[in-house]
């Protein structure tokens, strides 16, 4: 039953999620914190808390994402949306579609 359940919130969702584990750096108030990408939409990602950071909802940050072999790294704005124990809701802020589209292209084929 627990299948169906996320079968159906999965429907609901905007944009359908591609399950990845990549580290990356998030930037909230200019401070570095390590964290993991564990899923990741064209609207947003689930990411993994960053130690010595507690979020709120609605905190702005920044996250940044290695670009394969090129040495600029994919900068994506965007807001908490949900705090778990340990992961974190984030929606990437409007206007950005280019640099997200570039990002799923630098993850190869999806599986």
């Amino acid at each position: 039953m627990a299948d169906d359940h996320e079968h159906e919130h999965e429907e609901r969702r905007q944009f359908p999620r591609q399950q990845v584990v990549r580290a990356i750096m998030v930037r909230p108030n200019g401070h570095r914190h390590d964290a993991q990408v564990l899923d990741l939409s064209l609207g947003g990602a689930r990411v993994s808390l960053p130690q010595h950071w507690a979020p709120v909802n609605g905190a702005a940050l920044r996250l940044y994402f290695e670009n394969g072999d090129q040495h600029e790294s994919i900068t994506l704005r965007g807001h908490v949306t949900r705090v778990g124990l340990d992961d974190m809701g984030v929606e990437f802020d409007a206007s950005q579609e280019a640099h997200i589209r570039e990002l799923f292209a630098s993850l190869g084929p999806r599986q």
